[in-house]
């Protein structure tokens, strides 16, 4: 299992309730059939869907439809080679050396060539080597320390500047995954020097690189971790850097207007894949999902991906013109110890952990899927693999027979009891209560006040104080340690496991990227590196994660919650709609879609 494309997961929260009005949509006609729009639960909140802190699946939306690169998941997971982009190949397996090489006659949607230096640019903000803290330079990106950082030698490039060849010091089992462009260096290198010609941003920026000039390279890294992040506060419009919205794929952004749509329409210039049959594509913001089911009756959306709810899913299928497709999403929900939260300061590490022990308890996981999972999937169980295997994974029973999450099983009373003798231990009852901070997204949500609530219920239980901060801003706040536990939900973008490292690993000194708990354990950086470092059978790479739960388990840092169970709905006109159990689970293939 990876997390992403450049390796990092997509955080998700759940939906909140805002009316469908002000949306700006106006019912599809019968006439209009190479218009479609997608309804989906969050506010999009940046361009730059790789910062960290705007690691967002709708944001991942709109970088998948604007995007280009080497490959792609489909609907079963596979991952299929875009020929039409460029070629990559194994020069030589020790050292590991890569070969990509772009296709001729690639454009930015500007007309400005794609070239290596775009490639580039991705080695530039996730490897680190252009980071200088006393400079005040860094690239703020999510997959910081996820593979890149492998490659210290600088790339060879062509005299075409087509091709680079990479030269791993280690192996790395996800290279494949690895290369692509984001954002183009020449419109980067604009923002930060808007009175130089294409080519010159260009050959500053080749030159800013190779000479490590930290100027520039500040200015240039702060324009990539700022420029972009206004989509939820500002519209795009006329008066938008055109800069700003360069891309290379198969849409391009026309407008925005905030927290509520966005509208991309194709791009005349793309030519590496089949040319989409829809011509415009508007990604609409209901984050109720009971408007959202409103919204495709009335034929003011054509897609709808909602928070699934059994009401909702009933009242689709009753919808003459709907298509529902229910699948299983690589969508988990867990719960987070911030061991940097307030409550943890100045406590001994013994201390600490009987405490947080003791919190995780009481979480009452089997009442949450009962009251709130269930009714969307009577099927639905507790998830007990932080890895995470899913339930229908023969690995799931094998791994939580041995991984330690055992005591957390037990029956309510049980974990009451057990919870409440580690709270005495150190002086706390329900008269003395330990007091925590809860973190989670969306306020308004039902479903998420509702787990909230179902958890400070059952932490008062045993003598434990939760007081629930939620925030309409969630992802941006993940990892500040003004909180001491948090919940949310990881979305997979592909199927591999190094990503594991980069949210549950450390550098030896420091949390790696997503790192947002603050959790460093030699065992578990020793054992989730291996996923990256060598080509493990799937034994093999069982026993890695074996060793990574129990520590997980161990160190009391966290719980596995349960999977999403999904569906999507769409307008029965619209055929090839092939919803995907990764992320990005609708648009995936986008250009199949027609009438």
């Amino acid at each position: 299992m990876k997390f992403s494309r450049i390796i990092r997961a997509v955080a998700i929260a759940a939906v909140g309730v805002l009316g469908t009005s002000g949306l700006a949509v106006a019912p599809a006609g019968a006439a209009d059939r190479t218009l479609v729009r997608i309804a989906e639960s969050n506010v999009r909140t940046s361009l730059n869907s790789s910062h960290s802190d705007h690691n967002l699946v709708e944001n991942g939306t709109v970088a998948y439809l604007t995007g280009d690169g080497f490959n792609y998941y489909d609907n079963k997971s596979q991952l299929v080679k875009k020929t039409g982009f460029g070629t990559y190949r194994i020069v030589k397996e020790k050292p590991l050396t890569i070969e990509t090489k772009l296709n001729k006659g690639l454009v930015w949607s500007d007309g400005a060539p794609i070239d290596a230096y775009d490639l580039l640019l991705g080695w530039v903000t996730a490897s680190g080597y252009y980071d200088n803290e006393a400079k005040g330079v860094y690239w703020d990106d999510v997959s910081k320390e996820s593979g890149m950082e492998k490659i210290t030698k600088f790339p060879t490039i062509s005299q075409d500047s087509l091709t680079v060849t990479w030269t791993f010091d280690e192996f790395d089992s996800a290279w494949e995954l690895f290369f692509g462009i984001g954002k183009p260096v020449h419109a980067l290198t604009q923002l930060a020097y808007p009175t130089l010609s294409d080519g010159q941003a260009k050959a500053k920026f080749v030159t800013a690189v190779k000479k490590k000039d930290w100027t520039v390279l500040k200015a240039l890294a702060t324009q990539w971790n700022t420029a972009y992040n206004f989509i939820d506060t500002k519209p795009i419009d006329e008066s938008t850097d055109p800069n700003l919205l360069i891309v290379a794929g198969a849409y391009t952004i026309k407008s925005s207007v905030p927290g509520k749509s966005m509208t991309l329409v194709a791009n005349p210039l793309y030519k590496t894949g089949p040319k989409p049959t829809i011509k415009t594509v508007q990604l609409v913001t209901i984050p109720d999902s009971t408007a959202m089911g409103q919204a495709l009756a009335n034929g003011e959306v054509d897609i709808i991906a909602p928070q699934a709810t059994a009401a909702l899913n009933n009242s689709l299928l009753a919808q003459p013109n709907t298509t529902v497709y229910g699948f299983g999403a690589a969508t988990y929900e867990h719960l987070d110890v911030d061991l940097k939260g307030p409550a943890w300061a100045g406590m001994s590490a013994a201390k600490a952990n009987d405490l947080r022990r003791a919190l995780l308890l009481t979480i009452p996981r089997q009442e949450i899927v009962d009251k709130l999972v269930k009714t969307i999937n009577p099927a639905a169980k507790v998830l007990n693999s932080i890895t995470p295997y899913f339930n229908a994974s023969p690995s799931h029973a094998k791994m939580s027979a041995t991984s330690g999450v055992k005591p957390y099983t037990d029956a309510e009373a049980t974990r009451l009891a057990a919870a409440k003798a580690l709270l005495a231990k150190h002086g706390y009852s329900t008269t003395n209560p330990l007091k925590l901070t809860l973190h989670w997204g969306g306020p308004t949500n039902e479903r998420r006040k509702n787990t909230s609530a179902l958890i400070v219920a059952a932490a008062a239980k045993a003598g434990i104080e939760v007081t629930s901060k939620p925030s309409a801003v969630w992802s941006q706040e993940l990892g500040n340690n003004k909180s001491d536990l948090q919940f949310f939900a990881w979305a997979q973008t592909s199927t591999v496991y190094t990503g594991m490292r980069n949210i549950y690993g450390s550098t030896g000194s420091e949390p790696r990227a997503q790192n947002y708990i603050d959790w460093i354990n030699p065992t578990v950086d020793k054992a989730l590196a291996r996923h990256s470092d060598e080509i493990l059978s799937a034994d093999a790479a069982f026993k890695v994660n074996e060793t990574f739960e129990k520590e997980y388990f161990k160190d009391a840092v966290g719980l596995p919650l349960f999977q999403w169970a999904s569906l999507i709905a769409a307008n029965k006109t619209l055929k090839n709609v092939k919803p995907s159990a990764l992320s990005p689970q609708v648009v995936w293939n986008f250009w199949e879609w027609k009438y």
